[in-house]
């Protein structure tokens, strides 16, 4: 009796909606051991009765060998009296919601269901729903936790017999999947016109596939909402996607038939192809081949494509021998977030696809692709969406705390019982359909995690709609400056506790003395920072146009060294640019930035003439895409010392291009020279403050460092210093990471007592 133990053991992390209790009964009936298990909140409990030693066997095998798609943060094991069980199994879940828990994201579809659904013999045999324990859709379709198929959209359909078994079956690799289905009790595909007329097809999937093939653009309802695809080898068709979509420039994703087939269209390492096969199956950004195989208008400009595999079985059945790519980019007119009510995408998309292939599952939560990319053979999320969000990181504090993250790129964090869970992006507040889904959003978090935040950490813009949503609210608020969430964004998933210099790069974002600021140089921790450096301030012209029309920035910087800059903006009518200068003259709608974002802005204007912006960063995008590789030159430049502030000037720098420039050098090379000389003026700054300061940690953050070369070349000549460099990875290194990085803020000034809150705070509302 001695040898024969019990035990309650509880286990956390993404433990629901990837076979946890399939994969607990089987390993426990091989061991001989007694009890049961079940969902419980968002966690995982169970009872264990057996011998010591095929116990010890059991919880080694589980941390060791968990299911495909499972991550256990934290697993509690305590010692119970004695009771006898004569055999082990899953009993009913429960909503205890005292136990922490992840909700699951959704997966791409594993092997074996795509060799079923390509078996002609399996009763699943082209069925576009199959799934199993190991995938399918779960965030999408999550009602309320526990995962069980009553709290999924799942529940509208019945199991039929055949079903039912797999589900009973401890043998069956279906045993227990919630999203169980087949051609007889699942859901179900239609084919429809652009008034919602549906078309007579025995095979809706084939029909569509034969309509791509024609050229026709399709909206395909998919996991988290609709796609809109052509066939990614007819120019036309891509070109008159553009047009109705009014997307004239930005990249559009493309999914290849196989990793074969993204890999004669763009290089790829090892890790790329890592992440292009997994269970996430992300859009992964890949340097082109060249000559181009596909038709240039998908990727104007730049030498990058965003390239993702296959992640449903319907997504298989579309492929063919003579359709092996397909664009398939987000079912939206452009600005506007992801459609994926059926009533709505009909609506809204009835100008722009000519059929639509729809089908009778909801989805509760709309979520789009995620977006990531390699740098030093690791993944670096970029867009966290699908696949990935939401995503949970462990922050050591009892506080809960709603972030309400940043109006571009939005997104929200919710701190719950030590964990921070990340939402997935959600697009531009300023559209209201995206604010509304953000609130939804917010909403549905709350409820999945049983939790209700006493605190509300926002940005320090009052014009921001997530800081006059929080404004309102009766919770405490803790107002956060916006390039000290991007540094404790990092800090927070380094676990940094050391003060850091951090290196705050990007476009827009209110500062404390109520200017633009975006490019910084901050010191301090989590809780707090001072800034000891910055790019000199510009005056700026224009309010929000000034992102959408470099030429503005590029007049601005021209007109504060005194230059005219009619001759280099010549693509602008003459008018325009003087109303700029006297707009600057008389200081009307002017503001004064520190932004790299728009130094960039600026530059691009002036060496490849790109004056107006059709989506985010476009100039800059396409003035790194033209880099001149082996180019090591880099522009003259000084940095002054102001008031105890470090100051990096701007002026020899765009002199020296202007004379480049007459000089008849190359848009590449001077591209090569100017991003040279951000990396040398920046790694020259730090370089400085350590000499005061003493710190040799490095934090890069900001939007500006998803340029590849910048962020490449900063990190390897940093190094070089010896200085340890951090930036993002899991947590996206853009404003959609803000969020997390308020939360990091918060709670350090919490756990400090180190915050004002309520209407005492000091907010800014400047563009």
């Amino acid at each position: 009796m001695n040898d024969l133990k019990r035990y309650t053991v509880h286990i956390t992390g993404i433990v629901q909606g990837v076979g946890m209790r399939p994969h607990i009964y089987k390993t426990a009936k091989q061991l001989n051991l007694g009890g049961w298990v079940s969902n419980q909140g968002t966690s995982v409990v169970m009872v264990i009765v057996g011998r010591r030693k095929n116990i010890r066997e059991f919880l080694a095998a589980l941390l060791e060998r968990p299911p495909s798609g499972a991550k256990i943060s934290n697993i509690k094991i305590k010692s119970e009296c004695y009771e006898e069980y004569n055999s082990f199994s899953i009993i009913n879940s429960s909503t205890d919601n005292q136990l922490q828990g992840f909700i699951p994201p959704d997966t791409a579809i594993c092997d074996e269901c795509i060799k079923e659904i390509q078996d002609k013999m399996n009763r699943r045999y082209m069925y576009p729903f199959t799934n199993c324990t190991s995938c399918g859709p779960r965030y999408s379709i999550i009602k309320t936790l526990p995962y069980d198929r009553a709290n999924t959209s799942m529940s509208d359909f019945k199991m039929c017999p055949a079903c039912t078994s797999e589900y009973e079956s401890p043998d069956n690799r279906r045993f227990h999947a919630q999203t169980n289905c087949c051609p007889d009790c699942g859901p179900k595909l239609a084919l429809l016109d652009r008034k919602g007329r549906r078309i007579d097809s025995i095979h809706p999937v084939a029909t569509a596939r034969q309509l791509l093939h024609e050229s026709k653009l399709i909206a395909i309802k998919g996991i988290g909402g609709y796609h809109l695809a052509c066939n990614a080898r007819d120019e036309k068709a891509v070109d008159l996607l553009r047009k109705r979509k009014s997307r004239p420039d930005r990249p559009l994703a493309i999914m290849a038939v196989s990793l074969e087939a993204a890999k004669l269209i763009c290089k790829t390492t090892d890790k790329d192809e890592e992440i292009l096969t997994s269970k996430q199956r992300p859009i992964v950004l890949l340097e082109k081949r060249l000559p181009e195989l596909l038709p240039h208008n998908i990727a104007p400009g730049i030498n990058r494509l965003g390239v993702m595999l296959p992640y449903t079985p319907l997504h298989y059945q579309l492929f063919h021998e003579e359709l092996q790519y397909l664009i398939m980019t987000s079912g939206n007119v452009s600005g506007m977030p992801i459609c994926y009510k059926d009533g709505e995408a009909l609506e809204k998309l009835k100008d722009v696809a000519d059929f639509f292939l729809v089908h009778d599952r909801e989805i509760l939560t709309p979520i789009d692709d995620s977006v990531v990319w390699v740098i030093d053979e690791k993944e670096m999320v970029s867009r966290n969406a699908r696949g990935y969000s939401p995503s949970t990181l462990q922050i050591d504090s009892d506080s809960e705390i709603m972030a309400m993250g940043a109006q571009q790129k939005s997104s929200l964090c919710l701190l719950h019982k030590g964990y921070a869970h990340s939402s997935q992006y959600m697009g531009n507040l300023d559209e209201m359909t995206a604010y509304e889904q953000y609130l939804q959003a917010m909403k549905r978090m709350k409820a999945l995690l049983s939790a209700e935040p006493q605190i509300i950490a926002h940005d320090l813009h009052t014009g921001y709609l997530s800081t006059k949503w929080a404004k309102k609210q009766l919770a405490e608020r803790i107002p956060i400056q916006h390039h000290h969430a991007h540094m404790a964004a990092c800090m927070a998933e380094h676990d940094l506790k050391k003060n850091a210099i951090g290196i705050i790069y990007d476009g827009t974002g209110i500062g404390t003395d109520g200017a633009i600021w975006g490019g910084e140089f901050l010191i301090g921790s989590k809780g707090k920072f001072s800034r000891i450096g910055h790019w000199k301030y510009v005056t700026l012209q224009g309010g929000d146009s000034a992102i959408k029309e470099p030429w503005k920035s590029a007049a601005s910087y021209l007109c504060a060294m005194g230059i005219n800059s009619e001759e280099f903006l010549d693509s602008v009518s003459s008018l325009k640019v003087k109303a700029i200068q006297n707009a600057i003259k008389h200081n009307i709608n002017c503001f004064k930035s520190s932004s790299i974002g728009r130094l960039f802005d600026c530059v691009s204007a002036i060496v490849t003439k790109r004056m107006y912006i059709t989506y985010d960063a476009q100039a800059a995008i396409e003035f790194e895409s033209i880099i001149e590789p082996n180019v090591t030159d880099f522009y003259p430049y000084s940095i002054d010392e102001k008031e105890e502030k470090l100051e990096i000037r701007y002026e020899e720098i765009i002199s020296d291009i202007l004379r480049d420039m007459k000089d008849g050098k190359t848009a590449s090379y001077l591209s090569a020279k100017f991003h040279n000389t951000v990396c040398e003026a920046t790694i020259n700054c730090v370089c400085k403050i350590r000499n005061r300061c003493g710190i040799d940690d490095i934090v890069l953050g900001g939007g500006v460092f998803e340029n590849a070369y910048l962020l490449k070349n900063m990190k390897l000549r940093l190094k070089e210093h010896d200085f340890n460099v951090y930036h993002n990875m899991k947590i996206p290194i853009n404003d959609g990471g803000i969020a997390f990085g308020q939360v990091a803020v918060a709670v350090q000034r919490v756990k400090e007592g180190n915050y004002v809150s309520g209407s005492s705070s000091k907010d800014y509302n400047h563009r």
